[in-house]
């Protein structure tokens, strides 16, 4: 399918690309059947992945990183591509923007993209609401930081902020 998609995706600036495909997913996997597909597709299940870390019992060890579901919106559809664990964020005390775009960079020849988004997320409190309603049996983790206007010296603040409230 990406082999379709790519050439259309490829006209678009990297940041609408992302976003019109998580849309596109998210519009996918609300036909009825359309989850148990994508799961029989992509889902590996065998007790040789399973990991216990830290008291967490793991599926497997493949996890999504940080900077793909920045703001906690789209991990519950993409747990049908067989991920053990999510990690949303970079999550702030309070919404903001991020840098101004283009912040987004495709390195075709390296099948890469460099990240100059700027922390940009929807803040603390709108992740935690959307958090309280998670599947438990999907393991979420949370990339923290501080706000772009809050001071060096006072990041800290920030940060507790953000680990007390993703607990």
């Amino acid at each position: 399918m990406y082999f379709l998609l790519r050439p259309l995706l490829f006209t678009l600036s990297p940041e609408k690309a992302h976003k019109v495909t998580l849309g596109l997913l998210s519009f996918a996997l609300v036909i009825p059947g359309m989850k148990a597909i994508f799961k029989a597709l992509y889902s590996v299940k065998h007790p040789s992945l399973e990991r216990e870390v830290f008291g967490l019992k793991f599926p497997n060890p493949v996890g999504l990183a940080a900077g793909f579901d920045k703001d906690a919106k789209h991990y519950e559809h993409l747990a049908c591509f067989g991920f053990g664990f999510f990690e949303i964020g970079t999550i702030t005390p309070k919404p903001q923007d991020g840098n101004p775009q283009p912040r987004l960079f495709r390195l075709p020849q390296d099948q890469g993209l460099i990240n100059r988004m700027g922390f940009n997320n929807g803040g603390l409190d709108e992740a935690v609401e959307r958090l309280k309603h998670r599947n438990p049996n999907i393991i979420v983790g949370g990339n923290i930081g501080k706000n772009k206007v809050t001071p060096n010296d006072e990041a800290v603040n920030d940060y507790l902020i953000c680990f007390e409230g993703l607990l």
